[in-house]
């Protein structure tokens, strides 16, 4: 920057950085609040779903069969008393797995659909509209500095050169007094 930033226009700069930077956050945690609580509700009707599901297939006619069995190795004690034939065990085996493998199933991922698509794409969309100003007052801020640092160094050789001009002509004053 070729312009000479006076503190007035730095600390305007900051406060509309400042600003800037608070409306965005609170613009995107809004967003997100909103996408999570319509992530939740959705998830929550879809895990309900999935739970009446599961419910209904473990209710499943073909299951009814293992009603006389609590645990996998009472399958395997009923074969080894010859109450079941080996091709039973087999089938009950088979179907015990299978109920298990129902009873253990999850819903994995996360919820995604337009909705939340747009929403994640307006709280990317905020970040990318406001951040170049906040960049911009933040850089006026930064020039700022270095602007102020620059004359404090000038102001420092001015100093010590006036300390040095000073010193010699006490030196040169004090050189014909003392002759």
């Amino acid at each position: 920057m070729d312009k000479i930033i006076l503190v007035k226009e730095m600390e305007g700069a900051k406060k509309k950085a400042e600003t800037l930077r608070k409306a965005k956050n609170k613009a995107q945690s809004l967003i997100n609040d909103a996408k999570n609580r319509y992530v939740k509700e959705k998830t929550r009707a879809k895990s309900k779903k999935a739970a009446e599901e599961k419910d209904a297939l473990l209710k499943s006619p073909r299951f009814k069969v293992l009603e006389d069995y609590y645990r996998f190795e009472d399958i395997q004690e009923a074969y080894g008393c010859g109450c079941i034939t080996e091709s039973e065990r087999d089938r009950l085996e088979e179907l015990w797995e299978e109920r298990e493998a129902i009873k253990s199933k999850t819903v994995d991922g996360i919820y995604q659909d337009e909705v939340t698509r747009a929403l994640h794409e307006a709280w990317i969309l905020i970040d990318e509209l406001w951040e170049d100003d906040i960049e911009d007052a933040y850089a006026t801020c930064r020039e700022f500095e270095r602007q102020k640092a620059e004359a404090d160094e000038n102001a420092r050789a001015w100093m010590q050169r006036q300390n040095e001009a000073y010193q010699r002509l006490f030196n040169t004053f004090n050189g014909k007094d003392g002759a």
